[in-house]
């Protein structure tokens, strides 16, 4: 009797830490989602080469049809990569539509690209944010791979020579007060899209 209840306690523990494995991958996939879009770590900053052309690229778009680079040609752009499950890219969304709102009629293009997320989830997340401007999914991350992004949310500021003017990884954390009282994270933005204008 004595030998099979060690036995039966020897399998229990042999077990147990099976039974963590969950736990420690939920809490493992907790931490990348809340480290995820912080800014800093070297290895989530994008390797675009700054002053160099945009690489070309087709993306199909969420309410059909494509777009591609050189629909933007003699045009400032921005383009951002984003992922529904990313905390940063949906306290982002408001920053975007506001900076849509200021600089599409000064000529300024944006476009959203979805990333490293299945494309129903990121099709729902931009119906939900009601985004004004073009967005897409980037099956496989192939555009995201062409352009050195690691990780959303990632920003690309090209200017009207079809050049990288500016690559950002992370949120824009400065505020403005908008007309309405709310504030919204937009003067670093701003002053990025201010740069691709004036070149």
């Amino acid at each position: 009797m004595r030998v099979r209840s060690q036995e039966s306690e020897v399998r229990s523990e042999k077990l147990r830490p099976a039974i963590c494995h969950p736990q420690l991958a939920t809490l493992i996939l907790l931490f990348t989602v809340i480290t995820g879009c912080s800014s800093g770590p070297q290895d989530k900053q994008p390797t675009a080469r700054i002053g160099e052309p945009a690489p070309q690229f087709t993306l199909n778009l969420i309410g059909g049809g494509s777009v591609t680079l050189n629909d933007f040609r003699d045009k400032p752009l921005v383009v951002t990569f984003m992922a529904s499950w990313c905390p940063c890219s949906n306290e982002s969304a408001p920053v975007f539509k506001e900076a849509y709102n200021r600089y599409n009629p000064k000529g300024v293009q944006f476009l959203m690209i979805g990333i490293q997320d299945s494309e129903s989830k990121f099709k729902k997340f931009v119906e939900k944010k009601g985004f004004p401007f073009s967005a897409g999914f980037d099956k496989g991350d192939k555009i995201a791979r062409l352009y050195g992004v690691n990780a959303p949310p990632t920003t690309l500021f090209i200017n009207k020579d079809g050049k990288i003017a500016r690559a950002f990884y992370g949120k824009v954390v400065e505020t403005e007060k908008l007309s309405d009282g709310k504030t919204v994270e937009i003067e670093k933005l701003s002053a990025w899209v201010e740069e691709i204008i004036e070149k």
